[in-house]
């Protein structure tokens, strides 16, 4: 196991040494750097678990994105469109996305109990700055994660998803690159399964090499071929680690697809109906549930978020996070005979084609994931 990776050569953490000098002497040079505390990078490369990916002339490259935090003193709106701006030059540069999100250094021992959160305090590594600022996050109780983190997950893994049907509604054929990226997402959807399961037994843990070894031993009783669900998720970790696309060249990305959401619509009805302890028995049933899937933020900030996102339209559910409206739509989305109106009513958008209805969604995915 190395810095970065668990199978990465010298090579390979050289070259994320030298994306990572890269990006926080980018970080540094703007004229913003007054503000900067720390520059930390998280994720599989922070955790030392970082994904390659093998080459056509068989080098190793990055494969997942590079998730960083900024901890700043400011979160000033000319400051956010600067990282914003940082981003998208680093990411061209480098090939592959760069995320940088700003964390206000104030705002840190308030931190929300969330996955994302849990995973940066307890895997990240400070590329300069304090090596102690995250201290100040909460601890967090790895077998106590909040089960709405779960519905989150499988949301944000459903987008990917939904991201994959609009291009292959299109007629032209998919590019090598669009290959690539597309089966990324389907095994993401894959090791989304497998850990919010995990999640739902109180048996998550943030080492992927520990999650593997738990799947197979906890309940899973209730979900149809529970086995090929683990058999997916133990592809999807050996992916993840070293990822050699040339084996798959040839595989059936329609099919693919086709069978990821069919999987998907069967575990989250399975994760949800556990989480909330009701009894759907189909996603349609799930989203006339709204707005009782759940309970997140509070009431005056939901209200705020509702009002800014549809007016007066959102009463006389102002109070509910809108994030349960995408809970609600997503798996509705992905079927082949969804109900447009109730997507309409759930997305407070009108009346339109699927893709206009996809284009909704996507909009309020971006504010409210």
């Amino acid at each position: 196991m190395g810095k970065y990776s668990v199978k990465g050569s010298p090579a390979f953490e050289t070259r994320i040494d030298e994306d990572m000098k890269r990006i926080t002497d980018a970080v540094y040079a703007s004229g913003f750097s007054r503000h900067w505390k720390a520059l930390v990078l998280t994720g599989s490369y922070g955790r030392g678990e970082g994904s390659l990916m093998i080459g056509p002339n068989g080098a190793e490259l990055p494969f997942t994105d590079y998730n960083l935090v900024v901890v700043t003193d400011s979160l000033d709106p000319l400051l956010k469109h600067a990282l914003r701006k940082l981003e998208k030059e680093l990411s061209e540069e480098l090939g592959l996305p760069v995320d940088l999100r700003p964390y206000l250094a104030a705002t840190l021992p308030k931190c929300e109990f969330s996955l994302l959160n849990c995973e940066i305090k307890y895997g990240h590594r400070v590329l300069r700055g304090n090596p102690t600022i995250l201290n100040a996050m909460p601890a967090y109780a790895h077998d106590a994660i909040p089960l709405s983190e779960g519905a989150r997950l499988l949301m944000n893994r459903g987008k990917l998803l939904l991201d994959i049907k609009r291009r292959l509604a299109q007629p032209e054929p998919l590019t090598q690159e669009e290959r690539v990226r597309f089966l990324k997402f389907l095994f993401k959807a894959d090791l989304a399964f497998g850990d919010c399961a995990l999640l739902l037994r109180g048996a998550y843990d943030r080492s992927c090499t520990v999650r593997r070894t738990r799947l197979p031993e906890i309940d899973l009783s209730g979900l149809d071929d529970a086995s090929a669900l683990v058999e997916a998720y133990c592809r999807a970790m050996d992916l993840k680690e070293r990822a050699d696309f040339q084996t798959l060249k040839n595989s059936n990305l329609h099919l693919h697809f086709a069978e990821t959401v069919k999987r998907y619509e069967q575990f989250f009805l399975w994760y949800e109906r556990r989480r909330l302890n009701r009894k759907f028995k189909t996603v349609e049933k799930y989203a006339h549930a709204f707005p009782d899937l759940g309970k997140e933020g509070s009431p005056l900030k939901n209200a705020m978020h509702n009002l800014r996102a549809f007016g007066l339209g959102a009463i006389p559910h102002h109070l509910v996070h809108p994030r349960l409206r995408l809970y609600a739509a997503i798996p509705l989305l992905l079927t082949k005979h969804a109900d447009r109106e109730e997507i309409c009513w759930l997305l407070r958008t009108p009346p339109g084609e699927v893709e206009e209805l996809c284009q909704a969604f996507c909009a309020l995915h971006e504010k409210f994931s």
